[in-house]
């Protein structure tokens, strides 16, 4: 497939193992058969129908194919759905977990206070 990154565009290879489920996306105005990832801007849309009969037998005979769960997914409320998988969020771990294991156990520092030095400055002149 290939996708752009940063605005240069990227061939990226893969396999098939790695694709979660066949989805079917009924909506009202087009049937998407789409192949889903754990990482959304992997998951890649195979083909659209107008119809959902032949988007769903396209859906079976792919799924069928690549061994993969098939799962309909609607895009609106009114449809019925089968089961729901999806690209699973990312987890938001805290800060203090990115950091290193020897850094995550040190506190950081508080404010530290600076005294004035007061006094008279001696200067030696010969």
């Amino acid at each position: 497939m290939s996708r752009p990154v940063a605005g240069l565009a990227c061939r990226i290879r893969v396999p098939v193992r790695q694709y979660q489920a066949v989805a079917l996306v009924v909506s009202g105005d087009a049937n998407v058969v789409r192949l889903m990832h754990r990482d959304a801007g992997l998951s890649l849309d195979v083909e659209s129908f107008d119809s959902v009969a032949t988007a769903k037998e396209y859906h079976d005979r792919l799924a069928g194919f690549l061994d993969l769960p098939q799962v309909v997914v609607s895009a609106t409320p009114d449809v019925e759905r089968d089961a729901e998988t999806g690209p699973c969020e990312r987890r938001v771990r805290p800060a203090r977990a990115r950091r290193p294991r020897f850094l995550a156990r040190r506190r950081s520092g508080g404010a530290v206070t600076i005294r004035k030095v007061e006094g008279r400055e001696i200067i030696a002149r010969s």
